[in-house]
């Protein structure tokens, strides 16, 4: 449930500020807000004990995305408790909700945005209702794994499968195609243009293959690529469910089998939602090279409704974070910019931080932003979303838009790189 954590103090006592991992399904956490509050409570106590954390005070701060969602008031310390019996959970916004709809409020977004983690959950508009055409080879179900099982595509030979670890905590065994169609219907609009579909359609399959190929764990969330079976897809997207599904049931299958390789092997296939301008190579930001991860234009994504946010937080907050103190009068240097544009260092009040430090630690959505103080608010104002490296979905889609195909949009974003066909 949490990425990291920071200890301060503050009047001679310890507060303990948990830092809520941004992939984190809340819905485990259980519908029972009383249920839902002490599994808070363990996993808090989970957490202390696997990282041997000694804290000795009595509040508890949860933060995403630089926001204090709640606040926790413990009567003695946690790390002698066997049972959570007293303590106090007070929600400062609806933390047991967030999930999209609540996470689309914190960051603003509009209808068509993408929330990544590098990968992305989306949200779709809606359009009118038409029915399902599926093929009529045949009409067999595969068993079900659990009740939210997809119905099977139907085979003409020996597909491969991959075995799918749900945030559900069931394990399912899927063909690559139907999974496929579930990942392109979480992780882009459906609303894009058919090429882009077929792009992220691509993408996502050499992401799968690499990781069987590697002995992966594949989950179902933003760790690697979100997937949602058809009765999530139908709460997505509605009324629009046929028409949205036949359409990427038709871009996925149009694509099948295809992957992307350099030296005849299966790319590492990182994308994300919508770059600065640029987009940014993995040495950069994961610390290793792949020439086909390079920085490239991506001037489709300033158009897109994804580009460019504000996001204020509280001074003390931000201060506390970063260790220094903030104010109007407080110094911001922009020391040194990447090829792509993105800060590669910043000096505030004479420390320094790497950009990719500030946007992790605070949850921004770009490595790419401008700090504004005004009294007790610091503003973020942030160009692109997501870590910038290999395709951008937005870009993609302006790409299609002006009348490339999948093959180049994959050519453009992945240099060097071929399209192969199991």
């Amino acid at each position: 449930m949490f990425s990291h954590h920071l200890i301060k103090k503050e009047n001679n006592e310890e507060i303990l500020y948990l830092y809520i991992d941004y992939h984190f399904e809340f819905a485990s956490l259980g519908n029972n807000t009383k249920k839902q509050k002490q599994n808070i409570y363990e996993q808090i106590k989970k957490y202390l004990k696997e990282h041997k954390i000694n804290f000795k005070g009595h509040i508890i701060y949860l933060i995403l995305n630089g926001i204090i969602m709640g606040t926790i008031f413990i009567n003695y310390p946690i790390a002698s408790q066997e049972k959570a019996k007293d303590f106090d959970y007070v929600k400062q916004i609806p933390l047991l909700v967030i999930e999209e709809k609540f996470i689309n409020e914190i960051v603003n977004k509009k209808k068509e945005d993408i929330i990544p983690k590098e990968k992305n959950e989306v949200q779709k508009p809606k359009e009118t209702k038409k029915s399902v055409t599926l093929p009529k080879k045949e009409e067999k179900v595969k068993e079900q794994t659990n009740k939210n099982k997809v119905t099977n595509i139907p085979k003409e030979k020996a597909e491969i499968t991959i075995t799918l670890h749900r945030s559900s905590g069931s394990i399912e065994k899927l063909e690559l195609e139907e999974y496929i169609i579930g990942v392109v219907g979480a992780e882009m609009p459906a609303s894009f243009n058919i090429e882009a579909l077929k792009a992220q359609a691509v993408v996502a399959r050499t992401y799968a293959l690499k990781m069987m190929k590697d002995n992966k764990i594949l989950t179902d969330t933003t760790k690697h690529q979100v997937y949602k079976d058809v009765n999530q897809l139908k709460g997505i997207w509605g009324s629009a469910f046929d028409t949205y599904y036949n359409k990427i049931k038709k871009t996925v299958m149009e694509t099948k089998g295809e992957y992307i390789a350099y030296n005849n092997d299966y790319i590492e296939a990182v994308y994300h939602s919508t770059s600065n301008g640029k987009t940014e190579s993995s040495e950069k930001v994961f610390g290793y090279y792949h020439p086909y991860l390079v920085g490239v234009d991506s001037h489709w994504d300033r158009q897109a409704s994804t580009y460019l946010r504000e996001t204020s937080m509280d001074l003390n907050i931000v201060s506390n974070l970063l260790g220094i103190d903030l104010n109007d009068n407080s110094a911001i240097e922009i020391v040194t910019k990447t090829n792509s544009n993105y800060i590669d260092k910043i000096n505030i009040n004479g420390k320094d931080f790497s950009g990719r430090f500030i946007r992790d630690l605070l949850g921004l959505r770009s490595a790419d932003f401008d700090i504004v103080i005004n009294g007790e608010k610091v503003t973020f104002i942030t160009r692109g979303y997501g870590h910038g490296v290999g395709m951008s979905q937005y870009g993609a889609n302006g790409m299609a838009k002006e009348g490339y195909s999948y093959k180049q949009i994959i050519s453009h974003y992945y240099p060097g790189t071929v399209i192969k066909k199991k």
